[in-house]
């Protein structure tokens, strides 16, 4: 039990800016297959903290207004963690048309302007996209879509390899990764039970996510974290459009 606590602080300090107390926290193997399984749950916490903010700025505020604080707030509360990534993505594909080192370009603490223009432009979507579903008050299809954009890191990196020491090829090397699978059928489960419209949602988002990271790895030749954080924006911002769409 204490391993699976501490895989849920981990995912929560690692892959959110949420402040997590915890002292001693033991990182195993095992760890790393439990913080799989929490993805999707930390899109859930996202989600129900950027609704709750939501509806107490709708006290304050113009509900246009408040919904467009919400959604640049959801970028605050990931610690912009992925938009950094697809500025290293965009850089490194960039630079490897001119026959650099990809891998190096994208380990590099610098963003090139390419590679900034193109992140701003993909908050500025993200943002104007979360915004609408949220003066809509869609919320429970909001909350979906941000589980549904992680889940897929349960069910698809199996397909793709990583290095040997990070920790996404230390989780699938534990034996209980199947069983891990069978549990997150549950988020699916309960997306039925709160929304409508949730298999186009979730076959899109596990098509999207394998074409997106496929194409990559095609690309580089490889894939990493930042192949990760490039391919979970790109697929949260379509599902988000998707969800538009189902909403008109």
């Amino acid at each position: 039990m204490k391993i699976v606590l501490h895989a849920f602080y981990f995912a929560l300090s690692y892959f959110t800016s949420i402040p997590v107390w915890v002292k001693d926290m033991k990182i195993v193997n095992e760890t790393y297959k439990y913080t799989l399984a929490f993805l999707p749950l930390i899109g859930i916490i996202l989600a129900v903290i950027v609704i709750g903010i939501n509806l107490l700025l709708l006290e304050v505020f113009n509900p246009l207004y408040a919904s467009f604080i919400s959604a640049v707030l959801y970028l605050f509360l990931y610690g912009f963690l992925h938009l950094e990534a697809v500025c290293d993505v965009v850089d490194a594909s960039f630079a490897a048309h001119g026959g650099k080192d990809a891998y190096k370009i994208m380990k590099e603490p610098t963003i090139g302007a390419i590679g900034a223009m193109y992140a701003f432009s993909l908050a500025l979507l993200k943002v104007g996209a979360i915004t609408y579903l949220l003066y809509e008050k869609q919320y429970m299809l909001f909350l979906v879509v941000l589980m549904f954009s992680r889940i897929n890191f349960i069910y698809l990196l199996g397909f793709f390899n990583f290095n040997k020491d990070s920790f996404l090829s230390l989780a699938f090397q534990d034996a209980g990764v199947t069983k891990v699978k069978l549990y997150a059928l549950l988020y699916v489960l309960f997306a039925f039970l709160i929304s409508s419209n949730v298999m186009i949602l979730f076959i899109s988002s596990l098509v999207l996510f394998y074409v997106i990271l496929k194409r990559l790895n095609k690309k580089f030749g490889f894939v990493n974290g930042d192949c990760l954080g490039y391919t979970l924006e790109h697929v949260e911002l379509i599902l988000l459009n998707i969800a538009l769409v189902l909403v008109v």
